[in-house]
């Protein structure tokens, strides 16, 4: 026999052989019919034991608090009207509040009251123009004017670059914390006397303002205290600087002065601090105005505010009020006591019992407040309203 031979039976021996030991083993693999049936039965098994399992408590929590977020996304999607279009790039915002309120004064010295008033009726639009430019727009019904319509806001505002932005029109400049856009901004519900006879309210001009995180600083040019009328009328002016500080833990303290040449020159300044805390809001401030009636030394006043979140819909609240001008021979004296609860994000009710130790003289601007001039002493006012918010 050939030796080609030899190697040709030797490599069908070998062939077997290998053969003879793969053959069991490729006979124990299983099937992919097998290895799906396994799959299915394993993930089967899995589904029984997951419906079978009750979810944790943080699961329970994470799975509460995604859908109160939705809710609350969803609520004030409803609540609002947007208008977007391709060739014209504007956003719309329309919004607002109404107050309805019911006030008993028993008489200050002259007549009592007793009667309903809506004070504030606002409706609010603002939106962007081409992602760059904001607006804002308001106006109001009020039964303190006659139930006319009349423009509240009118403004422009714009970044400047470098953190500076910068607001033009009519508008609420930052003077006074007391006073701000809307009265629902503050724990009464409405603005101090204190905040309308000596806060800035609204006037026409620009402002400059850059928050750097532990300060926020801001500057104003505008036509004086209280104008809203043609700006820089007859050489009129007004400037205000202001300055709020975050001490971190709740702490916080603000800082401004204002000067103006309209009627009369003078200049004025402030000082308040307070306290943000878990359910606490507290604070103090302090107004003072060099007017021609005696300086700052005769004209200035006191707020203090304590406030407590009682429950998740109830807030407790006392503020008192001390003030004098000198065109005034009584002091000013206040204390109020009251409630506020929120019956939802938009709807807010609140009640205050208000006490005047001295007589309100006719120096004071009273505002919509519901005190009533007069010399008597122990007047006591109830206020209770009922805000919507939208």
């Amino acid at each position: 026999m050939s030796k080609k031979k030899w190697t040709m039976y030797g490599a069908i021996i070998a062939a077997i052989v290998v053969a003879a030991f793969a053959v069991p083993s490729v006979a124990g693999e299983p099937s992919y019919e097998d290895l799906q049936e396994r799959l299915d039965a394993a993930e089967a098994r899995i589904a029984q034991l997951d419906s079978e399992r009750k979810p944790t408590w943080l699961e329970t929590r994470r799975s509460e608090e995604v859908k109160a977020m939705v809710q609350s996304v969803m609520a004030d999607a409803n609540a609002r009207t947007m208008m977007l279009s391709d060739d014209k790039p504007i956003t719309l915002n329309v919004h607002g509040f109404a107050i309805t309120r019911w006030q008993y004064n028993n008489d200050g010295g002259v007549s009592e009251n007793n009667e309903f008033s809506i004070p504030y009726a606002r409706l609010e639009v603002s939106g962007e123009i081409l992602d760059k430019v904001g607006y804002y727009v308001s106006g109001e019904f009020s039964d303190y004017n006659n139930g006319e319509f009349e423009l509240v806001d009118a403004y422009l505002t714009l970044g400047l670059g470098a953190g500076f932005d910068l607001q033009v029109g009519q508008f609420v400049t930052a003077f006074y914390n007391g006073y701000t856009d809307s009265p629902l901004d503050q724990v009464a519900g409405e603005y101090s006397v204190l905040a309308t006879t000596f806060g800035q309210g609204r006037s026409q001009g620009l402002e400059v303002s850059r928050d750097f995180g532990f300060v926020n600083l801001s500057a104003s040019y505008n036509d004086g205290f209280d104008s809203n009328n043609a700006f820089i009328d007859n050489d009129d002016y007004g400037v205000s600087v202001r300055a709020d500080f975050d001490f971190g833990a709740g702490f916080h303290a603000g800082a401004a002065y204002a000067y103006q040449s309209e009627l009369e020159d003078y200049g004025t300044y402030t000082l308040d601090l307070g306290y943000t805390n878990g359910g606490w809001d507290l604070g103090v401030s302090w107004v003072a105005a060099d007017y021609a009636t005696g300086g700052y030394s005769k004209n200035y006043g006191l707020n203090a505010l304590v406030a407590y979140q009682c429950t998740d819909n109830l807030q407790g609240f006392v503020q008192y009020q001390n003030g004098k001008l000198g065109v005034s021979d009584n002091d000013l004296n206040i204390l109020e006591v009251g409630a506020n609860v929120s019956i939802n994000d938009y709807v807010r009710w609140t009640t205050t019992l208000g006490y005047a130790f001295d007589g309100v003289d006719a120096g004071w601007d009273l505002g919509r407040s519901g005190w009533n001039t007069g010399d008597s002493d122990g007047q006591y006012l109830l206020t209770t309203q009922l805000s919507v918010a939208f």
